[in-house]
């Protein structure tokens, strides 16, 4: 069976997301307003076999046990992009002028965690 995840993934999986977020009042998802946090969710997906997208469930603590060499490489990479996302765009680090560019102030190179098929920069998920 020739199947295109992305395509599963754009036409149903994707949707089903957006709208358990628009079915949670807001108020119960931040309920006491505070600013500069988030938090990820696991969310569980069974495909049948007519590659129809069916919510099992969402965890507000996903386990992040890395118990395969999959897991291994995408779970790194997984929270990499969550903090590139959040914490990097609300506290962003300053910049030394004098040194290359890509360097912070007293920092190394920013660790990369390497996903086939995708650069670097990319947002994966």
């Amino acid at each position: 069976m020739d199947v295109d995840f992305y395509e599963i993934l754009q036409g149903g999986i994707l949707d089903i997301i957006k709208m358990t977020f628009k079915c949670v009042d807001s108020n119960r998802l931040n309920p006491t307003a505070k600013k500069h946090q988030f938090e990820i969710f696991g969310y569980d997906f069974m495909i049948d076999s007519n590659l129809v997208p069916w919510l099992i469930e969402i965890n507000t603590n996903p386990c992040l046990e890395e118990t395969s060499k999959l897991l291994k490489t995408l779970l790194p990479r997984m929270l990499n992009d969550a903090f590139r996302i959040t914490l990097d765009k609300t506290f962003p680090r300053p910049k030394d002028e004098s040194a290359d560019p890509a360097m912070t102030i007293n920092q190394e190179p920013p660790k990369q965690f390497p996903v086939e098929n995708y650069t670097d920069q990319e947002n994966i998920w």
